[in-house]
Protein backbone atom coordinates (compact mmCIF):
# COMPACT_ATOMS: atom_id res chain seq x y z
CA UNK A 1 0.00 0.00 0.00
CA UNK A 2 1.02 3.53 0.14
CA UNK A 3 2.03 5.08 3.77
CA UNK A 4 -0.74 7.54 4.97
CA UNK A 5 2.02 10.13 6.35
CA UNK A 6 -0.30 10.13 9.40
CA UNK A 7 1.69 10.64 12.69
CA UNK A 8 0.62 9.61 15.86
CA UNK A 9 1.85 11.75 19.08
CA UNK A 10 2.69 9.72 21.91
CA UNK A 11 4.12 10.16 25.22
CA UNK A 12 6.53 7.72 26.61
CA UNK A 13 6.02 5.49 29.53
CA UNK A 14 2.47 5.63 28.65
CA UNK A 15 0.49 2.52 27.48
CA UNK A 16 -0.79 3.34 23.68
CA UNK A 17 -3.92 1.10 22.59
CA UNK A 18 -4.04 -1.35 19.95
CA UNK A 19 -7.06 -2.73 17.84
CA UNK A 20 -6.72 -4.64 15.18
CA UNK A 21 -9.54 -5.98 13.10
CA UNK A 22 -8.94 -9.21 10.90
CA UNK A 23 -11.19 -9.00 8.13
CA UNK A 24 -9.70 -12.21 6.64
CA UNK A 25 -8.83 -15.50 8.99
CA UNK A 26 -5.56 -16.83 9.30
CA UNK A 27 -4.64 -19.00 12.03
CA UNK A 28 -1.54 -17.71 13.80
CA UNK A 29 -0.47 -14.68 16.21
CA UNK A 30 0.93 -10.84 15.89
CA UNK A 31 4.00 -9.54 17.24
CA UNK A 32 4.66 -5.69 18.11
CA UNK A 33 8.06 -3.69 17.71
CA UNK A 34 9.60 -0.23 17.84
CA UNK A 35 12.49 1.52 16.28
CA UNK A 36 14.06 4.46 15.31
CA UNK A 37 13.90 3.57 11.91
CA UNK A 38 12.37 1.26 9.33
CA UNK A 39 15.95 -0.19 9.13
CA UNK A 40 16.36 -1.04 12.13
CA UNK A 41 13.13 -2.78 13.12
CA UNK A 42 14.09 -6.78 14.01
CA UNK A 43 13.59 -9.54 11.21
CA UNK A 44 10.73 -11.35 10.67
CA UNK A 45 10.37 -14.39 13.22
CA UNK A 46 12.35 -17.47 12.01
CA UNK A 47 9.33 -20.03 10.31
CA UNK A 48 8.91 -23.45 10.66
CA UNK A 49 7.95 -24.89 7.38
CA UNK A 50 6.91 -28.25 6.60
CA UNK A 51 6.26 -30.45 3.70
CA UNK A 52 2.11 -31.05 3.02
CA UNK A 53 0.15 -32.70 0.22
CA UNK A 54 -0.34 -29.19 -0.72
CA UNK A 55 3.10 -28.20 -0.74
CA UNK A 56 5.01 -26.16 1.84
CA UNK A 57 3.21 -24.95 4.08
CA UNK A 58 4.23 -22.41 7.57
CA UNK A 59 3.28 -24.32 10.91
CA UNK A 60 5.03 -22.15 13.53
CA UNK A 61 7.29 -18.62 14.26
CA UNK A 62 9.56 -18.23 17.10
CA UNK A 63 7.72 -16.13 19.98
CA UNK A 64 10.21 -14.02 22.03
CA UNK A 65 9.10 -14.41 25.70
CA UNK A 66 9.75 -12.66 27.39
CA UNK A 67 10.10 -9.70 24.01
CA UNK A 68 13.78 -8.79 23.55
CA UNK A 69 13.79 -4.61 22.33
CA UNK A 70 12.89 -3.82 20.01
CA UNK A 71 9.77 -5.94 20.22
CA UNK A 72 7.48 -5.02 22.60
CA UNK A 73 4.54 -7.79 22.30
CA UNK A 74 5.35 -11.07 21.00
CA UNK A 75 2.50 -14.01 20.76
CA UNK A 76 -0.01 -12.21 21.15
CA UNK A 77 -3.56 -12.67 19.45
CA UNK A 78 -2.98 -16.74 19.17
CA UNK A 79 -5.82 -18.58 17.27
CA UNK A 80 -6.19 -21.57 15.76
CA UNK A 81 -10.05 -21.35 15.23
CA UNK A 82 -12.09 -19.91 12.21
CA UNK A 83 -14.20 -17.25 13.82
CA UNK A 84 -18.20 -17.32 12.45
CA UNK A 85 -17.37 -13.78 11.57
CA UNK A 86 -14.22 -11.36 11.56
CA UNK A 87 -12.78 -10.97 14.63
CA UNK A 88 -11.00 -7.64 16.62
CA UNK A 89 -8.30 -7.72 18.92
CA UNK A 90 -7.45 -5.52 21.33
CA UNK A 91 -4.52 -4.49 24.24
CA UNK A 92 -2.76 -1.97 25.19
CA UNK A 93 1.23 -1.51 23.81
CA UNK A 94 3.75 -0.62 26.64
CA UNK A 95 5.40 2.39 25.03
CA UNK A 96 9.27 3.40 26.22
CA UNK A 97 10.20 6.47 27.65
CA UNK A 98 12.26 7.80 25.54
CA UNK A 99 12.89 10.89 23.14
CA UNK A 100 11.96 9.34 19.29
CA UNK A 101 10.49 11.51 16.39
CA UNK A 102 9.31 9.23 14.00
CA UNK A 103 9.59 5.85 15.47
CA UNK A 104 8.23 2.92 13.26
CA UNK A 105 5.67 1.27 15.64
CA UNK A 106 5.32 -2.26 13.41
CA UNK A 107 2.56 -4.73 13.84
CA UNK A 108 2.96 -8.26 12.24
CA UNK A 109 0.70 -10.91 12.09
CA UNK A 110 1.99 -14.50 11.37
CA UNK A 111 -0.17 -16.58 9.60
CA UNK A 112 -0.22 -20.40 10.48
CA UNK A 113 -0.78 -22.75 7.45
CA UNK A 114 0.18 -20.04 4.33
CA UNK A 115 1.85 -21.87 1.43
CA UNK A 116 4.80 -21.32 -0.12
CA UNK A 117 8.85 -20.60 1.56
CA UNK A 118 9.41 -18.09 4.47
CA UNK A 119 10.90 -15.53 2.45
CA UNK A 120 10.47 -11.98 1.97
CA UNK A 121 8.00 -11.62 4.68
CA UNK A 122 5.88 -14.25 2.83
CA UNK A 123 3.96 -16.00 5.96
CA UNK A 124 3.74 -12.67 7.87
CA UNK A 125 1.38 -8.99 7.01
CA UNK A 126 3.04 -6.01 7.78
CA UNK A 127 1.21 -2.92 9.17
CA UNK A 128 3.76 0.20 10.55
CA UNK A 129 2.35 3.23 11.91
CA UNK A 130 5.05 6.60 12.50
CA UNK A 131 5.09 7.78 16.28
CA UNK A 132 6.48 11.16 17.51
CA UNK A 133 7.13 9.83 21.20
CA UNK A 134 7.91 12.53 23.28
CA UNK A 135 9.80 10.91 27.26
CA UNK A 136 8.03 12.06 30.69
CA UNK A 137 10.52 13.86 32.25
CA UNK A 138 9.11 12.55 35.65
CA UNK A 139 10.03 9.22 34.54
CA UNK A 140 13.56 7.21 33.95
CA UNK A 141 14.56 7.09 30.21
CA UNK A 142 14.55 3.71 29.11
CA UNK A 143 17.91 2.96 27.70
CA UNK A 144 16.97 -0.07 25.48
CA UNK A 145 16.39 2.72 22.63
Amino acid sequence: GVPSGAVTNVKGGTDLPLLVQESIYHPGHYRVALARTMAQLPKDPEVTVVETEKGPRSKSAVIQNPPVAPVLLDGIFAHTEKPAAPQAFDTMIPIPNINCPSCVLQVIEFMADHPGIAVDGGHNYHHCATLNITADPDKPIDKRW
